[in-house]
């Protein structure tokens, strides 16, 4: 039998969102199938970040939080035999711990998928890369290109700038790396996924507390759609890459917020009003970076 590593001690934990996620869980398949599925939760202290483990029985989902300047989340899926890596930190500081958390469970690294966190690549080279064609192109000329180029001036040096390589490109609807089910949406620029085995999906971007950036009212109307997607799905975890894993209470916070967004929009005169706005509105959320990108977007003349 395989030895856990040394390097990491584990608590056991129980936030209200773990409350609320294991009540809704049990609920949920006490009607489908008739029986009570019971998921432990853990949480590991690492030296910067901690991990949140999700017990599903066959598989556990490792949740990492950086606690980087951009609260950055990453994710290990975990069954008897292999680990499956999705997104990666974004700054140095963190890629030794994580790195170092990752060889500890002691299983085979069956593979690194990314949609908008392909940077960090200075560890875990040995490992097969997954991408779409829509996130190797904006990788090289598009939205990641820009923003890493940015972050590489604006945190100077701290930024892990560096991309994995990509060895498999991602192209069907459906697809089983190491023993984990994906069941992937493709968009221009990056992808959804859908984790079936542990009812979850991934996102680039939720947080219900926190500013999201949002490009004009078509695009608040489209994340309000894929909202309402993952609600029907009933999923039992929405995860993120700048957010703590949430709930569907949480996305149904998400939507009146976008949704709010757009009437502000149009009863404001320009940017500046726009802000001042929503800031009056959500006088508590973080993401005052997120909210004047969106301005710019809604108002793009100003």
């Amino acid at each position: 039998m395989k030895q856990k590593s040394a390097y990491f001690t584990k608590q056991k934990t129980k936030s209200k969102i773990i409350t609320e996620f294991e009540k809704r869980v049990a609920t949920k398949f006490n009607k489908k199938n008739k029986e009570c599925i019971k998921m432990e939760v853990s949480k590991v202290n690492l030296g910067k970040g901690y991990i949140d483990i999700y017990n599903f029985g066959d598989i556990k989902l490792h949740c990492y939080q950086t606690n980087d300047l951009m609260n950055d989340e990453s994710y290990i899926l975990e069954n008897n035999e292999n680990v499956l890596l999705v997104e990666f930190p974004a700054f140095y500081d963190n890629l030794e711990e994580f790195k170092k958390y990752v060889r500890g469970l002691n299983k085979n690294i069956v593979g690194k998928v990314f949609s908008d966190h392909p940077n960090g690549g200075t560890i875990l080279k040995d490992v097969k890369g997954y991408a779409s064609k829509g996130t190797i192109k904006s990788m090289k000329e598009g939205t990641i290109h820009n923003l890493v180029t940015g972050f590489e001036k604006s945190f100077n040096g701290a930024f892990a700038k560096e991309y994995h390589e990509i060895t498999n490109v991602l192209e069907d609807e459906n697809v089983n790396i190491g023993g984990f089910q994906l069941k992937i949406t493709y968009h221009d620029e990056n992808i959804e996924i859908e984790f079936p085995q542990i009812g979850c999906v991934y996102t680039h971007m939720l947080g219900h507390d926190c500013h999201s950036i949002v490009a004009g009212e078509g695009h608040a109307n489209v994340i309000i759609e894929q909202l309402k997607r993952y609600k029907a799905n009933g999923y039992n975890l929405v995860l993120s890459s700048h957010y703590t894993p949430e709930t569907l209470k949480d996305v149904d916070t998400k939507i009146a917020y976008l949704e709010e967004l757009k009437e502000l929009a149009k009863e404001s005169k320009d940017a500046t009003d726009f802000e001042n706005k929503v800031k009056t509105e959500y006088p508590e959320y973080s993401g005052l970076n997120y909210l004047d990108m969106t301005a710019g977007f809604f108002f793009p003349q100003n």
